[in-house]
């Protein structure tokens, strides 16, 4: 499972990469105090926050670019997300507000290093910033719901 988060992280900075790479809001603008059982915090330079559930090698992770991704609409940057995802394979997609702000949310199937994973995206943006946070499943572990996704997701503070 760890090859399989490298390869998807590295897809993510090859897409989101600068000449000077991006500027976070880690810190400045946002934080996260998720916990709950068999979760570990992964150090990554290419995320703000990567979580590991040590039981079953879910993925729970964070990323923030400031000052880029203000033109593009929300939808357009969550696919984008998972180009790098083998035919990838939309379950459901919506719009929705978070933090009182537009917020949108993907979810799907794919093969990520011929691994089966399902995945959710959910982005917004904030103080000229843009945030998703993202929840990578192998299709191994069998839970179609994923109730630690909505608890991180409900543990972001912005400020």
């Amino acid at each position: 499972m760890r090859l399989l988060l490298l390869v998807f992280l590295a897809g993510c900075s090859i897409m989101f990469g600068g000449p000077r790479g991006p500027v976070s809001a880690k810190g400045n603008h946002y934080s996260i105090r998720f916990q709950a059982p068999d979760w570990v915090q992964k150090q990554d330079e290419r995320s703000d926050y990567v979580l590991e559930n040590q039981r079953d090698g879910r993925i729970l992770l964070s990323n923030s670019f400031c000052d880029e991704f203000q033109e593009k609409g929300l939808a357009e940057l969550a696919r984008k997300t998972f180009n790098s995802v083998d035919g990838f394979r939309v379950a459901e997609e919506r719009s929705l507000t978070f933090h009182n702000r537009e917020a949108y949310r993907l979810e799907g199937a794919g093969k990520v290093d011929g691994v089966e994973v399902r995945m959710k995206i959910q982005n917004t943006r904030r103080n000229n910033c843009y945030f998703d946070f993202v929840s990578i499943t192998p299709a191994s572990v069998g839970k179609s719901s994923d109730p630690e996704f909505e608890q991180f997701l409900g543990s972001v503070d912005f400020k």
